[in-house]
């Protein structure tokens, strides 16, 4: 399969080589003409996606027309019903995407997310695997009717 030199300066995961049938960890995503997935100077982001029942991270190459990468959620990581709710959940695919990311060589991102909930322990995930997060960028729905609304409301026709 492959020769000592080459396990020697093999990049990535080896058990995860062995077990995709000699494919590379990140097979599936676009590469350059140089068969690299990222340059040097990319910027990336991580675009959480917050429900009531599960947490969706992307990784986003922002220099590249926001492309994504790869994703992480509750069923990636191994739990399946009502644990996809709980924080020790979110605390996974946190973890998850940081490791990810490292094995990229991505060691700085930005997060962005509309809904609050969870987002703090997927922070906490980032620091403690080493990622570091740059802008924290919180976009939330704008209300379309109400005293906040983007337009006004409609005027009554009698």
């Amino acid at each position: 399969m492959l020769t000592k030199a080459e396990l020697k300066n093999f990049q990535g995961h080896l058990q995860r080589f062995k077990k995709y049938g000699g494919l590379p960890e990140f097979h599936n995503v676009d590469r350059d003409m140089h068969g690299l997935i990222i340059q040097p100077t990319d910027r990336f982001m991580v675009v959480l996606t917050t429900s009531k029942n599960n947490v969706h991270a992307q990784l986003v190459n922002r220099s590249k027309g926001y492309k994504t990468i790869f994703g992480s959620f509750a069923g990636n990581v191994g739990f399946n019903k009502k644990s996809q709710q709980t924080e020790r959940c979110a605390y996974r695919i946190g973890e998850n995407v940081a490791r990810k990311c490292k094995r990229l060589g991505v060691y700085a991102v930005d997060v962005k997310f509309r809904r609050i909930a969870r987002v703090e322990t997927v922070l906490q995930a980032f620091q403690a695997i080493g990622l570091q997060v740059g802008q924290l960028i919180h976009e939330p729905r704008l209300p379309k009717t109400g005293i906040n609304s983007v337009r006004p409301r409609r005027r009554r026709r009698v």
